[in-house]
């Protein structure tokens, strides 16, 4: 993934980050956790479901320091300071993320337990053995699987800033089996930048090169399929409004994304993966090389 790359991940977030808050009533840009489709949470209230979900599974506690790879603009590492009172550093590679999420934890009920900082998911600037836990929240979905600069990378580098025995949750979309309805529209998000989806096996696979036990894997993807409906539904009922307040242009450039993320999500899974870092070989780094596929 080139500079270049990311700075279109970037620009896409920074662009549709008003509106999508707009929109969904939240900071929070993930899907989120529905018991079913009559439902009757707010999105916002959905989204940070799911973000106590992984909490939950992280097992998260004052005495730990959290990582948040790709942190976004906040939400999710504000509510887990303040609800599990462990301390937050997180990291995302678009400056304008990191500026609303500074903004965020200004307000929060305990500002000195969280931080953000700008970097790249697969060249951490932390020390090894830095963090208790790590959360990749929609991360791993940006990146490509490539040997050097992808996935692989990124989960390697996880691995390194986390304590042996520290636990990383992977929340993330994946691709259905082969074969399986929704493969013959790949990703169904052509709008979105940078979406590299894997399978679930996959998924695994390289986790456990990087140097990671899997612990459990959640199929949430009877819970998350109603986030993308939900806030097509809520886009459309509103679009006059939205319309008036961000102007037509902005309207019609989120248009398709929309419409794309709700049919993505009648056919692609979402899981939870939990997994613990494996103690380090002396001298030398957790993970073994995986072929990019």
């Amino acid at each position: 993934m080139t500079p270049d790359q990311l700075d279109t991940i970037g620009d896409y977030y920074d662009s549709h980050a008003e509106l999508g808050h707009a929109v969904l009533g939240t900071r929070a840009m993930h899907k989120g956790y529905f018991t079913g489709a009559a439902d009757p949470a707010t999105y916002a209230e959905a989204a940070d479901r799911l973000t106590r979900t992984a909490g939950r599974r992280l097992r998260l506690g004052p005495d730990h320091a959290l990582l948040d790879i790709g942190s976004g603009a906040g939400q999710p590492a504000v509510l887990l300071a303040e609800e599990t009172g462990c301390s937050v550093t997180g990291i995302d590679a678009t400056p304008g993320q990191v500026a609303a999420a500074r903004r965020l934890a200004a307000d929060a009920t305990a500002p000195d337990r969280i931080s953000f900082e700008t970097g790249d998911a697969r060249k951490l600037p932390f020390p090894a053995d830095a963090f208790h836990r790590a959360l990749m929240l929609e991360v791993a979905s940006h990146l490509p699987d490539t040997v050097t600069d992808g996935k692989a990378a990124a989960f390697a580098e996880a691995a390194r800033c986390l304590r042996p025995g520290g636990r990383l949750a992977v929340v993330d979309m994946v691709l259905p089996p082969a074969g399986a309805s929704g493969t013959e529209g790949g990703t169904w998000m052509d709008d979105v930048p940078s979406v590299h989806l894997s399978t679930r096996p996959r998924l695994l696979e390289l986790l456990s090169a990087a140097g990671f036990e899997v612990l459990e894997v959640e199929d949430l993807g009877r819970h998350t399929c109603h986030s993308g409906p939900r806030t097509r539904r809520e886009f459309d009922s509103r679009r006059p409004e939205l319309t008036a307040a961000y102007g037509p242009d902005a309207v019609e450039r989120i248009t398709p994304v929309m419409e794309q993320v709700a049919r993505a999500d009648e056919h692609l899974g979402y899981v939870l993966v939990t997994a613990r870092a494996r103690p380090r070989p002396s001298g030398g780094r957790r993970q073994r090389p995986v072929p990019a596929t």
